[in-house]
């Protein structure tokens, strides 16, 4: 079966997949060994590599399943607005994660708190449409790896 993709479809694919990357590049290289200025303090640096991560691959899927919402509402089928609505609001939540997370921003557990609650409605309205919709499958399953990471976190 062959799968054809809209023009919007690639541009989100495009922008997910550059934030992906950046923020693999980020959270994954060890800069351990480096020297650093003697101007530098001590790093009190919250262990966010992996819910990060996490986030990067939740924004992925969302923007692949809100392409389909998209296209399933502008076809008349109208019981996917709650799931668009909720995974935009995931995947404005898991941005703003992975820009504070990178910026070490003291705010980075409170808003990783607000993210589980947002991972939790997403999983389960994309468990809603998963039987019949591989994208809301993918999403609620990138949602709950998310919500998993986030509670390790605050446990840390």
């Amino acid at each position: 079966m062959e799968q054809t993709f809209s023009r919007k479809q690639i541009l989100g694919l495009g922008g997910a997949t550059i934030a992906a990357l950046a923020s693999s590049s980020v959270f994954g290289e060890d800069h351990s060994s480096k020297k650093h200025s003697k101007k530098m303090k001590k790093s009190n640096a919250m262990p966010v590599g992996s819910a990060a991560e996490a986030s990067t691959q939740c924004i992925l899927k969302g923007k692949i399943c809100i392409n389909m919402c998209v296209d399933a509402l502008s076809e008349g089928h109208t019981e996917m607005a709650d799931c668009l609505r909720s995974v935009e609001e995931t995947i404005a939540l898991c941005e703003a994660f992975v820009t504070l997370s990178s910026l070490q921003s003291q705010a980075t557990k409170k808003l990783a708190s607000l993210c589980i609650e947002s991972c939790e409605r997403c999983a389960t309205q994309c468990d809603k449409h998963a039987d019949h919709h591989q994208e809301c499958k993918d999403c609620a399953e990138a949602c709950k790896t998310c919500i998993s990471e986030f509670k390790k976190l605050l446990a840390a």
